[in-house]
């Protein structure tokens, strides 16, 4: 049997197949880390770019739940070479005047945050007004993205 698994802002989840996991994004940042070959991927909820600008939960912050997802799906049984990257949110829900850029500050420092470690980023839905529900399955590395009252697409 297999579960799907729901992370919420700040939270940082690894699984292996046939598990998946999903979240659902607005400005904050959607990470999933995936090993095809492992069949272990981990997703991070990244609400904030830096953790210079507050404190909390490492999974809250683009450069330290990268850090924090990169060592959990590598404690899982990834290996760093075949690490690929999917990326997806960093909407501008309320218009960039009401929230000062925040989801296109989040998409900048994740990118940075995955381009300091090598990890290439294999494809990304970011941007835009809307939300989105995303879905890894770590067994393909295939990420479901549905915009809020779109139809679902795979990247």
């Amino acid at each position: 049997m297999s579960e799907v698994h729901s992370i919420g802002i700040a939270d940082v989840k690894v699984v292996t197949s046939p598990d998946k996991i999903r979240t659902v994004l607005g400005s904050c940042i959607g990470v999933a880390l995936f090993d095809s070959v492992a069949k272990v991927g981990g997703m991070a909820h990244v609400m904030l770019p830096s953790s210079a600008l507050g404190h909390g939960d490492k999974g809250k912050f683009a450069d330290t739940a990268v850090d924090l997802l990169l060592d959990d799906v590598i404690k899982a049984g990834c290996k760093k070479i075949r690490l690929k990257a999917k990326i997806t949110g960093g909407a501008s829900m309320f218009g960039k005047k009401v929230d000062n850029g925040i989801g296109e500050k989040n998409i900048k420092a994740v990118k940075e945050r995955l381009a300091h470690h090598s990890i290439k980023i294999v494809a990304e839905a970011v941007g835009g007004l809307k939300g989105r529900k995303m879905l890894l399955d770590p067994a393909t590395g295939q990420v479901q993205v549905q915009i809020i009252g779109a139809q679902p697409e795979v990247i």
